[in-house]
């Protein structure tokens, strides 16, 4: 469970941001659940103008993740180490970035950073509380030669020395340390879902639906969203020689599902993939139901459907296994209900046994006129500085309104919002 992240000099972020997902009122809602004596929001919304940055808080904990687990694969001394600083300014271009993240496992607070840039990560550090004192695992600073390693609480680090262009908790992992193998398998549940981008995720529900309980699962959520389908299945496909290039070249398709393509090329059959597909009740002239037709998912149904399904298994797995959720662009292509029955999912504690968080981007306003959908705390800007930087901040720093109230949550914030007392939203110039 997500408690804070912090990070500074990455793409559009200049100077600290900071995202809590503590409550402010820390008091039990539908809108958090308590660990220990904290009480995490289960949701939290960023808006702002385009190329406010808004996206790019999501992208630091995206590539954070990116970069804990390694994915660059970096290996030999001379690898590069990715690294994407705030450009507009002399003194950031050529500095390290910056990145700390505080969560739940297992009830214990861990806070978990490091800085670094291309080519050396010059700190590094891990810290638990398991019972409201911090206490400090490991720390590196190159600039102070400092390594040092807690002998009683983190055995597994003892001895270990890494390349200045490799994080200190790779090595732990790799001497088979349990805490650090816990902290990794905490940000593998830590995912990233780009919105606009929907045809990756809806490759995962493919898999997902395989499983009789989760497709269940996703039908009831399908049937719920009134899109007029009456069943789901996973069909196979012929597919065009172009086709068959792309499918291979894609990523995030299993390997499994690859070699299956190519075998069958390389035996002169006619290629195939699994599909989704949807049925739909068909009615005669009477509108008598008369059967069923099946569509193609991604041939026959909208946009916008093809979007929940994407979206779908991705969401009801993050509300299974309770794991941190970052959507960016949540709203494009969907109607604001659907939007607006994926936000509830999270707050209803029924289905959100295992307290699954969901951080997301969106330009639907409609969303803060919702009664209850949010509170204060959940609803986050970002705006630009004259010098391109970033600054992200809450609602709750809107104290008081233009009647000298504070702001709550059952106020007309949408319509604050458009008439700009929030900033937040683009100026328009004269034409």
């Amino acid at each position: 469970m997500l408690l804070q992240f912090i990070v500074s000099n990455f793409r559009s972020i200049k100077d600290t941001v900071t995202l809590s997902m503590n409550t402010a009122s820390n008091k039990e809602s539908e809108h958090s659940f308590q660990v220990r004596g904290y009480h995490l929001l289960n949701s939290a919304v960023i808006y702002g103008a385009n190329a406010s940055g808004k996206s790019n808080v999501l992208r630091a904990m995206g590539f954070m993740c990116y970069l804990v687990l390694n994915k660059p694969k970096i290996t030999q001394s001379t690898d590069k180490l990715p690294h994407q600083p705030f450009r507009l300014n002399t003194e950031t271009e050529q500095a390290s970035s910056y990145f700390e993240i505080v969560f739940f496992l297992d009830n214990i607070k861990y806070r978990y950073g490091f800085e670094a840039d291309s080519t050396t990560v010059y700190a590094e550090w891990l810290f638990s509380d398991e019972s409201g004192k911090e206490a400090r695992l490991f720390e590196r600073d190159s600039e102070q030669n400092l390594h040092y390693v807690n002998k009683q609480k983190f055995k597994e680090g003892i001895g270990l020395k890494v390349p200045d262009n490799h994080l200190f908790i790779w090595k732990c992992d790799q001497n088979n340390g349990d805490i650090s193998k816990k902290i990794l398998q905490w940000f593998v549940r830590f995912n990233f879902i780009d919105g606009l981008e929907n045809e990756s995720y809806a490759n995962f529900s493919l898999t997902h639906i395989a499983n009789s309980g989760s497709k269940t699962e996703l039908l009831k959520l399908v049937k719920t969203a009134d899109l007029g389908i009456e069943e789901i299945a996973v069909g196979q496909k012929d597919v065009t020689h172009a086709a068959t290039q792309h499918f291979m070249n894609d990523p995030s398709i299993p390997k499994e599902a690859k070699q299956k393509m190519l075998h069958e090329v390389n035996n002169g059959a006619s290629a195939s993939i699994e599909s989704l597909q949807s049925r739909h009740k068909k009615f005669n002239a009477e509108n008598q139901e008369i059967g069923s037709v099946l569509f193609e998912l991604d041939e026959d149904e909208s946009q916008g459907t093809q979007k929940f399904f994407a979206l779908s298994a991705p969401i009801l797995d993050t509300l299974e296994k309770g794991k941190v959720l970052l959507i960016d662009e949540l709203d494009a292509s969907l109607h604001p209900m659907l939007t607006e029955c994926f936000i509830k999912l999270f707050n209803n504690k029924e289905l959100n046994k295992h307290n699954a968080q969901l951080i997301f981007v969106t330009h639907d306003i409609h969303l803060l006129s919702v009664p209850e959908l949010f509170e204060r705390d959940q609803i986050w800007f970002t705006e630009k500085n004259q010098y391109g930087s970033t600054h992200l901040y809450s609602l709750l720093e809107f104290r008081k309104n233009n009647k000298g109230k504070d702001v709550r949550a059952t106020d007309n914030l949408e319509k604050h919002y458009l008439q700009g007392r929030f900033g937040a939203v683009p100026y328009i110039g004269e034409w």
